[in-house]
């Protein structure tokens, strides 16, 4: 495997992000809700990254990008589910999978410094056993199931993981 960055979203990544998140649409929404067709209209798309700068700039949330070199194969991000535990979530992009991206930019992630999180939990789908092996090679364990929720006419569980910062 390539070695894996992890960087802060930034604007200037507008660019690269957009043709990213576009070449991987029809691959993310195999697997989670569409975000629509008005995200992937450039001024709707723009709009969105404000809101998200905006959002790490007010300590609301993390968003990050996995780079290889100076290519994106995937993001990464937290936000706040209640006072202390913050909500992780990633994606790796269709022609990235299975090399090891997410594992390495999350066992990353849990380096860094995350004011105001005490925990992080993530969910996947029960029938998502890439996502969950990503969760346990980092450490997070199995918390039980989340809830669940209906989708593309099938039933989804949610399991819950968790990973308690040490703080």
């Amino acid at each position: 495997m390539d070695r894996v960055s992890v960087k802060a979203l930034r604007l200037q990544d507008e660019a690269l992000l957009y043709a990213f998140e576009c070449a991987n649409r029809t691959h993310f929404e195999r697997s989670v809700p569409s975000r629509g067709d008005a995200y992937y209209e450039p001024e709707s798309f723009h709009q969105a990254l404000q809101q998200l700068l905006s959002e790490q700039a007010d300590g609301d949330g993390c968003y990050y990008l996995m780079w290889c070199d100076h290519t994106i194969v995937g993001r990464l991000n937290v936000h706040h589910t209640d006072a202390d535990t913050g909500e992780v979530g990633y994606r790796v992009g269709a022609e990235y999978g299975g090399r090891g991206y997410a594992t390495a930019a999350l066992q990353q992630l849990l380096t860094f410094e995350l004011p105001g999180f005490n925990r992080l939990r993530a969910e996947t789908t029960s029938d998502n056993v890439a996502s969950q092996r990503v969760l346990v090679r980092a450490g997070f364990r199995r918390d039980g199931e989340a809830r669940q929720m209906e989708w593309a006419g099938q039933l989804l569980t949610f399991y819950t993981y968790v990973y308690p910062l040490d703080r």
